[in-house]
């Protein structure tokens, strides 16, 4: 009876031994779908910034076949990643099947830590990403409270008077045009001109009382200080401040909120990078959701 229950037959625990080779070309494959499924990640949020650039150069009427071009560039080749990725996936089952289940639960367990350990990485640099921008928050913040705590009022350019002719409605219409096309250009909004803001109103309710020397002096006035004008570093940080006063009152529902918030993120990177013209445009377009 004793004999009955002895040692289990060798050739038993050689069968539930997971076959080396099986395991080793499993986690071949499991390591080469991971780094296929991260670089189509990378491609996937290329296209997503492309789209938001081809959205916002749409919004101010600029040309967008080139950035067109390269996303369906990305587009090609996130089908060859799938498609890479579909293939490899068959192949992986088919190791699967013909590995025996040890073989199979360790080359799972190799492919969670894997992961594991991507996901540790993604969220380190999300965090970094967020500290750095925290810092530029903060930095701007204090260059702001150092040159522009008090508000420097906006110095009006100085027209010379008309010399006595007379002047019509074919002199001054031509000066509001070229303003406005200048600030359409620029990207320069009625707000960002302060004491000037109110020279174009000027001009025209003058001309409506047919008082066209005062209609001809804001006309060349609002030109002069619109083309004064540089979008720099001063021009960002005054006008982050006042739209971010406008955000921190405004009453708006928890998706504007959000979309404000990761906004305004974006012009401390833009800012930070120096590139204040996409800069001022982003800022242009958050103004656009604050009522």
């Amino acid at each position: 009876m004793l004999g009955g229950t002895g040692c289990k037959n060798k050739s038993d625990d050689a069968s539930a031994a997971p076959d080396p080779a099986a395991l080793k070309a499993q986690q071949e494959l499991e390591a080469k779908r991971n780094a296929l499924m991260e670089k189509r990640q990378k491609l996937q949020e290329e296209r997503d910034r492309l789209d938001a650039q081809i959205q916002q150069v749409s919004a101010t009427g600029g040309d967008t076949s080139e950035l067109a071009k390269q996303r369906a560039a990305l587009d090609t080749q996130i089908e060859t990643q799938s498609s890479d990725l579909s293939s490899l996936s068959t192949k992986l089952d088919q190791v699967v099947a013909r590995g025996d289940a040890a073989a199979g639960i360790a080359a799972r367990e190799a492919s969670m830590s894997s992961r594991e350990k991507a996901v540790a990485t993604r969220e380190e640099k999300f965090a970094e990403r967020e500290r750095v921008l925290a810092q530029r928050e903060a930095a701007l913040a204090q260059r702001e409270k150092e040159t522009c705590g008090a508000a420097q009022p906006m110095i009006i350019q100085q027209v010379a008077p008309p010399k006595g002719g007379a002047y019509t409605r074919k002199d001054i219409e031509p000066l509001l045009g070229k303003a406005r096309a200048q600030m359409a250009k620029k990207g320069i909004q009625n707000s960002d001109l302060g004491p000037a803001s109110g020279l174009e109103s000027e001009a025209t309710s003058a001309m409506k009382d047919n008082d066209w020397g005062k209609a001809y002096l804001a006309a060349a006035q609002l030109v002069a200080t619109v083309d004064a004008i540089k979008i720099d570093r001063a021009f960002i940080t005054a006008k982050y401040s006042r739209l971010n006063n406008r955000v921190n009152s405004a009453k708006v529902d928890e998706g504007t909120k959000q979309q404000l918030t990761e906004g305004m993120k974006e012009v401390l990177q833009k800012y930070g990078d120096g590139d204040f013209t996409a800069a001022n445009r982003k800022l242009n377009q958050l103004s656009a959701l604050v009522k």
